[in-house]
This record gives structure tokens, sequence and C-alpha cells, in this order.
């Protein structure tokens, strides 16, 4: 059954705050076994919303679930559907991403061919029981492929497409892992591949995400021993062996920086780069976790959450999760299958994840159910300070909810998130799904900045690039000269500059990398960072 939803009144959270859960669209997927073996996903920019999701799930293969894969486009104000294209037989979700009227979807396959809604079949490589892995390129306007190609003829060892990105010109790149090895690839108009960077010493991967200058930052987990990538070598070591770890490429492509933690398993944490440079940094924890001097003490129970974010030299300014008194058990949370944050364009964060019983965030926000054995799917508004702002909770199912991505590309305020469900799932007044029936669900919430302080303190956005390497671009609104200093974060003075009216280049070659500050006469102050 598919349905679609809408909204009739606003969900009053809080005074001063108003999300409005908008509409939720429901499609059934043919499955009666766990419903967290299932998997979707979502991707949005400007004008754009689409999703990859299970249609039915004919075979378990490893820790993946294959079926019939349904790729759709809906308007992001409605949530119409514009365009939908089914992939058979034997087909797993990987990733998706949007961009210039264009969507690219990454997946698996098995058996003899995988079947395009064009009726072209993409042959396999080795036997029916070999897994393939493919990419897509759907245009939007006219609903044919652009290209498909089956990743595994040109990379055989390749295990896994984890992550999709368009990076400052608008370009495709594709993260894909080959036992201990990582490959970055760029590929042309004609999905060629052009441009392979490569990371060694990794055992998971997360996600890929380009800053607005072309830096790049990866997610993932390791071992101990040496992660190297971009010309350098990044020792790690841990008591267990297991380590997440986050790193950035430079516009170069030469290595930026490389941080980790350690944990109790290998995970897949998201990263996603801001509009400013920075990033934010999110997945699950079970034990003590830090990045730089920031620390989120382990879960009373069960799991627990990170979401940290960081500058461009790897310079952690917070790290955040639940809220917890010693010994006293409230609730649990974990973050959504795939990528759980997302960034708006004034560099505000939202966590997609479902929990068990209270979770306290702080600043007065709270999700969850007072039940501790109600489990619930959250939505957390995060500003750039590190403050919760807000929260979305779902009421209680009473089989399963498995949250499954999140994106707050598509603009107007508005964030969508797709999860899969059993049974009713309610969630802002709203009621999509059939009793004892699963589905794939996407939902819009709006008035999502209502509330939110967008840009951090001190940040007035007139200096550009951020990061800088040689020059940096300074623009100042007077009519006068004014002076103004450049100091380090530690407050040692670097340069006494005039600043004219207008527009001035200043030259930072000499300068160590590192975060900065330019203080005007004024008292205004802008950040930046030279790498």
């Amino acid at each position: 059954m598919r349905s679609l939803v809408l909204a009739i009144s606003t969900l009053l959270l809080d005074p001063g705050h108003a999300q409005l859960v908008e509409w939720m669209v429901d499609d059934d997927v043919n499955y009666t076994l766990n419903p967290a073996m299932t998997e979707h996903r979502v991707a949005a920019a400007p004008g754009a919303v689409v999703t990859m999701r299970m249609v039915d799930v004919e075979l378990v293969y490893g820790d993946r679930t294959y079926g019939q894969v349904a790729l759709d486009a809906r308007d992001p104000g409605t949530g119409a559907l514009e365009l939908s294209c089914l992939l058979g037989d034997s087909v797993a979700v990987a990733a998706t991403v949007v961009g210039n009227g264009v969507a690219y979807f990454a997946g698996h396959f098995n058996g003899d061919a995988l079947e395009l809604c064009d009726g072209t079949m993409m042959q396999s490589v080795g036997s029916g029981f070999t897994e393939n892995r493919f990419i897509l390129a759907w245009d939007l306007s006219t609903g044919a492929f652009l290209w498909s190609r089956n990743i595994s003829a040109d990379h055989p060892e390749c295990q896994d497409i984890t992550s999709l990105a368009l990076d400052e010109q608008g370009r495709l790149w594709y993260l894909m892992r080959d036992f201990s090895n990582a490959q970055v690839v760029r590929v042309d108009g004609n999905g060629v591949d052009q441009v392979m960077r490569t990371i060694s010493g990794i055992r998971h991967l997360g996600t890929i995400s380009f800053d607005p200058w072309g830096g790049l930052y990866v997610s993932g987990s390791c071992e101990n021993g040496i992660l190297s990538f971009g010309g350098q070598n990044f020792p790690v070591g841990s008591d267990g062996g297991y380590n997440m770890f986050v790193l950035r490429y430079r516009p170069d492509g030469t290595a930026g920086f490389a941080r980790f933690t350690e944990d109790v398993t290998f995970q897949d944490p998201t990263v996603v780069a801001t509009a400013d440079g920075h990033a934010y940094f999110a997945g699950s924890i079970f034990i003590a976790t830090t990045w730089g001097d920031h620390t989120v003490p382990a879960p009373n129970w069960g799991s627990g959450v990170f979401i940290a974010r960081m500058d461009s030299t790897g310079a952690f300014e917070w790290n955040i999760g639940l809220q917890q008194e010693d010994g006293v058990i409230n609730g649990d949370m974990d973050r959504a299958e795939g990528p759980c944050i997302s960034v708006d364009a004034d560099g505000n964060a939202y966590f997609l994840g479902a929990g068990r019983g209270t979770a306290v965030w702080g600043n007065g926000v709270t999700s969850g159910q007072d039940v501790i054995t109600d489990r619930t799917m959250t939505i957390l508004a995060i500003a750039p300070t590190g403050m919760a702002q807000w929260a979305l909770t779902s009421a209680p199912t009473t089989w399963g909810i498995e949250p499954q991505g999140i994106t707050a590309l598509a603009g107007n305020q508005s964030i969508h998130f797709v999860a899969h469900t059993a049974d009713p799932f309610i969630m802002g007044g709203i009621e999509v799904g059939t009793s004892g029936v699963q589905a794939a669900v996407l939902g819009k919430v709006t008035g999502i900045n209502t509330g939110l302080l967008t840009n951090a303190p001190g940040r007035s956005h007139h200096v550009w690039p951020d990061p800088a390497r040689d020059h940096l671009f300074v623009e100042h609104d007077g009519q006068v000269p004014v002076l103004a200093e450049m100091r380090t974060s530690s407050g040692q003075r670097v340069r006494l500059l005039r600043l004219q009216p207008g527009l001035s280049m200043i030259d930072l070659n000499g300068l160590a990398e590192g975060l900065y500050m330019l203080r005007r006469a004024d008292g205004s102050v802008d950040r930046f960072v030279v790498e």
C-alpha cells in the first residue's frame, strides 16, 4: 500500500519552537522477518528529493538483504511522486546523492544481471552468486539513465561502496572498500574513473563530504597500526585495537589531518562538511569517547551517541551526547542506519536516531518517552555552538522503527528523513503504515530553524575562503579605513592591518596552520582557518 498523509496542525514542542511534520509517505516492503535488516537511503538538493528503497526481500546474503529496489524522485514540497524506477531482481541498497538535476545511486546485485527499468541489462562479473557493485546516473528531467556502470568489472576487489558525494564543481566521487584499503574515486560525465585517492589501513568506511573549497572529509574505522593517505602515515593505537577515525584531504589531494578514538568494534560514523569548511561528525558509542579535549561518557545502558564539530585543521570545538547521572538509567540512543547527520546552509546540524526511554540533550531539550522499554525515533537539532535546540520524537512503535537517513539539503527551512517501520508509525500527529506490514517511510519536517542560533558568535561571513592558504579576502562595509589585528587561537597577535573600505587581500604566507581571529577596532570579529 502506498499512501501520502499531510499534516493539518503544528506540533508545539515548547514556547518559541514550532516544527511541523508536514507530510509522510509510506511504501510497503514485502518482508516479514527482522525489520533491522532492510535498508533505504535519501538524498536532496534544492528542488529535488530522491530515495533508494527496498520493495521486497528475496535473499539474505551475509549482512545484506537483496530484492527489488525502487528509485523514486519526489516533489520536496508536497511529497508527490514524480519519477520511479524499479531495479530487479536481487539488488541491495548502498548510497545516493543528487545535484544539478541528476541523481546518483550505488548498490550491489546478485545473479546473472541487473535489470534496469528501461529494460537495460547490466551483466554481472563472475558466477550468479558473485556480489557485484554498481553506480547509476539518473536524469531527473527525463527519467532516463545517463550512464550505468558495473564497478566490479574494473575493480573486482571492491567489497562495498559506502558513500557518494559531489565536490565543489559538482563532480561525482565514490568511496569503495577493498579489504584494508579504501579508494576515493572521481568520475567524469560518463562515469569513467578520472582520479583515485587511496587510504590504507582501514576496516570499515562511513561517508565522504566536500567543503566549498575542495577539502575532503572521510570517516570510518581501523585497527591498530598505520593509516596512510595523501602522502603521509598516521600511527594509531588503542588498548583494544578498535578505532574510529576522521580525516581530511586538502584540496590538492595531500593529507591534512587524521584523528582517532578508541572503540569496541569497527563502525561507520558519518561526517558532513559545512559551508564554512568545518565538519560535523557523529556515530554510536558503547564506551567513553573522546575527540580532542571533549569526552562523551560511556552510556549507562545500551548504546549512546556522539555528535562533534571540528575545524579544517582537525581541532574539535565540541563533542556532545546524552546527559546522564551516574548509575541512573533513563534511556539509550542509537544512530540511523545510513548517514545520521546533515547540515543546512546556516551551519545547523540535524541528527537522526532511535532509542528507548528518555534522552536528555541539555539546554532543556529531551526526546523519547517516559517508559524505558518504549522505542521511538528522534530528530535532534544542534546549533553550531554545540547547544541542542529542539527535538522531535515519534510515538512508540509496537514492533520496530529503524531510522535510515536524513538530509537538510533541499533548503526552504526543511529536512527530509527516511525510516523503515513495522506496524503503524506516528510522528507529529501523522500516522502511516498498516498493522503487521513493514514499510519504507519518507517524511518532511518544516520550521526547522525556529529558535535556532544560526551563526556562531563572532562570525560575520566577511572573510573568505575559509579555510585559506596563501591569501585571505576581507570585506569592510564601512566608509573609512579601520585598524584590525590578526591573532592566533591562543591570543598571540601576528599581524596589525589597516583595512580599506571595500575588499582587501591579505597575504598569509609565513603563518602556521591553525585557527585565527581578525578583530577590527569596532570590536567585530571574524574567524578563519589557515591550512
